[in-house]
């Protein structure tokens, strides 16, 4: 009966939802209180924020013996970010792009993609140290921002402090029933434990659909994972163009996609040897690679419109096509 894996599922979106809007609504009193020569660490707090519904299900997934879900919800939520979350911010509201972004965080995330594609394809599988290794690229991620940051006037610091706040504001809201934060350690506590229930109850929700619909491990990954535990991104990336943060659509997606290609892989790769099977190593790989380069390509031209929009979510449609008709069963 798929009728409970189902309800499971809606209840753990749910939980994971309001606890990404709760983690990240009691944090930003962290970003208010950041000094002009803390934006780096107020950037890779963002990030961290931002990654955690898909680092506490790849980790659950791994946990109860299905790492290929694992994997499918890490690199699917890469390809939902690119395809499906710029793709529609871009429809919403042409994004603008400010330089910097170009040079601090877009080519740092086209380069760290095809380091993990060649990594994960020279003989479909991540080992402990190719773990390691992708755990240790953060390192000069953090030092790109801190050395950029250092080049940054005054008034530019204190807009970069702002959009952090904001991205932190903004983060899992749906437009309905905003929190107004009391007490910001109770509700960060709560936050984290709404996540962990959520992701483990999303953890079981998936195997029991995909159980039912005979889909394979990767392809419920790859599909029903990503887009659910990238559901808070979706939410705040549609509110920041309807506000006219358009800009933080693309922001929280590189953030996102570093943090989930480095730490999140790294992570699980370092804790077991993964393999990458054939769909994975033939259409999701080439994909997350092809949006990477198209991002950076609009990216340098300063704006995403909406026929580069309309491009993104066709990538990311034909990607999610392809990979359900391969590994389906």
């Amino acid at each position: 009966m798929v009728f409970l894996p189902i309800a499971f599922g809606i209840i753990s979106l749910y939980l994971m939802l309001k606890g990404s809007e709760w983690v990240t609504d009691s944090s930003v009193h962290i970003a208010k209180k950041l000094s002009t020569s803390n934006i780096a660490v107020g950037l890779i707090l963002v990030s961290t924020l931002l990654s955690l519904p898909e680092l506490f299900v790849a980790v659950s997934s791994v946990l109860n013996g299905h790492a290929a879900i694992g994997i499918g919800v890490i690199l699917g939520s890469v390809i939902v970010n690119l395809g499906l979350i710029v793709g529609i911010s871009a429809l919403i509201r042409p994004l603008r792009v400010p330089r910097i972004m170009v040079t601090r965080d877009a080519v740092f995330m086209v380069v760290i993609t095809i380091v993990v594609a060649a990594v994960a394809l020279d003989d479909f599988a991540l080992t402990r140290t190719d773990g390691f290794v992708f755990l240790l690229l953060f390192v000069p991620y953090f030092v790109n921002v801190y050395e950029q940051e250092r080049a940054l006037t005054a008034k530019q610091k204190i807009v970069e402090t702002r959009k952090i706040t904001k991205s932190l504001q903004l983060f899992g809201k749906t437009g309905f029933g905003e929190l107004v934060v009391s007490d910001g350690l109770k509700i960060f506590l709560l936050g984290v434990a709404l996540l962990l229930a959520g992701a483990e109850l999303f953890t079981r929700a998936m195997l029991g659909v995909g159980e039912f619909f005979k889909l394979s491990d990767i392809a419920v990954g790859l599909t029903l994972g990503a887009i659910g535990t990238s559901l808070p991104n979706l939410a705040s990336a549609i509110q920041a163009a309807k506000r006219g943060y358009e800009e933080l659509a693309v922001s929280e997606t590189i953030g996102s996609n570093i943090f989930t290609l480095l730490i999140t892989l790294g992570a699980i790769s370092l804790a077991a040897p993964q393999r990458i099977d054939v769909v994975t190593a033939v259409v999701t790989t080439p994909a997350i690679l092809l949006l990477s380069f198209l991002l950076l390509y609009f990216m340098m031209r300063g704006r995403i419109g909406r026929t580069a929009g309309a491009i993104f979510l066709a990538v990311y449609l034909a990607a999610t096509i392809i990979q359900l008709a391969l590994a389906g069963a």
